[in-house]
């Protein structure tokens, strides 16, 4: 493979993800606030509504995971879905955010449980093969991190696209007072999410034995199942429960808590560099360390990053530390869930002799929109607990269960995910098994 292409893989391999994420960060961290505070849904349906998404998510994932390893197409088995996915996710995005003027609560309801899983069905068609497709890009280990790397770091630049100028295009269509202020904004970050996907098809390209294996049906892929690809899926849940019940609480936290809306551009900014800085780290670390000792550290460094939360009492100063601290770890952690991931697909494709790529992915991908529905729940649970009312300056108990959301939920998935990693030795026993297939 020649250093031009690769660099034009790397590229592509990141534009997908980037593709997403001006899908996807729109969705995690504007769509609970359009439901509560312009559709006018109650904070606990928002919650019901995430929650029992997901079980059809459940069976679309693993769906999608099939059709993958049953896919055989010139172009590959993934690369197509980042062709013929990338249309339908953008019209279902568009049509998320968009409200028609219903007479009833009821047809709100429905019609947010309706698109939203709608946007949930067409991220799954784009992502999983996007989760799929690593190691058959490539089997040197250097270069899978580096293209983690560039997918984390232009996934990282499309949340902050999202994250510092989706408020002001929103404010520019009329904000809260005009309900389609937030379907505007989507059809500029799903057109530019199109043309992303368009541009990661035309530059990677599979292995041909990725290629020409045979079809794999889903009674095959589960059997490579073993217990270190179940622990992971664990411990990935668990992370990214914490990673995504903070990003649910962004927006709530600095309007409510800090009281510093004008604050939340620079948290953004303040967030993407962090974790675009740790990113490109992560194959210098990686080959220094081990990725289980890195996953270490950056859990402590995050730990950290959330006590400053506690202490900050509102000092901007502290806010910005606390922010960079805990996203420069969580965005590293990110990019170790992909690189891991590669990882135990190839533990459990050598044990078994059975290449499932796109199951084994599909259930990674459906443990990360789980969680991502989990957050709205678990953070719109709590702040009906504490009595929030939108638009309004909320009491003492209600700024103390939106800290419980942003800061106690965190660093309690911190400490567990710490505690599992223990028990994780995939770098140990996959580096046996290629030991013994050089001898």
């Amino acid at each position: 493979m020649g250093k031009r292409f690769k660099m034009r893989q790397r590229f592509g391999y990141g534009a997908a993800d980037m593709g997403s994420n001006f899908v996807w960060s729109m969705i995690t961290t504007y769509l609970a606030v359009f439901y509560t505070d312009v559709a006018g849904i109650g904070a606990v349906t928002v919650g019901m509504i995430m929650l029992i998404s997901k079980f059809v998510d459940a069976c679309t994932d693993v769906m999608m995971g099939v059709i993958v390893d049953r896919t055989r197409t010139r172009w590959g088995k993934c690369r197509p879905y980042f062709l013929f996915g990338a249309i339908p996710l953008a019209f279902f995005a568009i049509i998320t955010f968009y409200m028609p003027n219903f007479d009833s609560n009821m047809k709100k309801v429905i019609y947010a449980f309706v698109t939203f899983n709608l946007v949930s069905t067409g991220y799954t068609i784009v992502n999983t093969p996007l989760s799929a497709i690593l190691p058959s890009l490539t089997h040197d280990m250097h270069e899978r991190n580096v293209l983690v790397t560039f997918r984390m770091i232009m996934a990282a630049i499309g949340g902050f696209c999202v994250t510092t100028f989706a408020t002001p295009i929103i404010n520019k269509f009329g904000g809260n007072s005009n309900a389609d202020s937030y379907c505007y904004t989507m059809i500029v970050f799903a057109v530019i999410a199109v043309v992303l996907f368009l541009f990661a098809f035309m530059n990677t390209k599979e292995s041909e034995e990725s290629v020409k294996a045979e079809k794999v049906t889903f009674r095959q892929g589960i059997k490579a199942v073993n217990g270190q690809y179940i622990l992971f899926i664990i411990i990935m849940f668990v992370f990214m429960l914490g990673f995504a019940v903070k990003q649910a609480g962004v927006v709530y936290y600095y309007t409510y808590v800090a009281e510093r809306v004008d604050l939340i551009p620079i948290q953004a900014a303040v967030t993407s560099i962090s974790m675009i800085a740790s990113q490109a780290s992560l194959p210098m670390l990686v080959s220094r360390v081990g990725k289980k000792k890195c996953m270490y550290i950056m859990a402590g460094i995050a730990f950290i990053g959330n006590v400053v939360f506690i202490f900050s009492l509102n000092n901007v100063i502290l806010l910005i530390v606390g922010t960079a601290l805990v996203w420069s770890a969580l965005g590293f952690l990110m990019g170790m869930r992909f690189s891991l991931l590669a990882d135990v697909v190839d533990y459990c494709e050598l044990k078994s002799g059975i290449q499932a790529a796109g199951i084994l992915s599909s259930l990674d991908s459906f443990v990360a929109k789980l969680t991502f529905g989990l957050n709205v729940t678990l953070f719109t649970a709590l702040m009906s607990l504490g009595g929030y009312v939108p638009n309004q300056q909320q009491t003492d108990t209600e700024k103390l269960f939106i800290n419980i959301g942003f800061i106690g939920i965190p660093v309690l998935c911190l400490i567990v995910m710490v505690v599992l990693l223990h028990f994780f030795k995939v770098e140990e026993l996959l580096e046996k098994y290629r030991t013994k297939e050089e001898k």
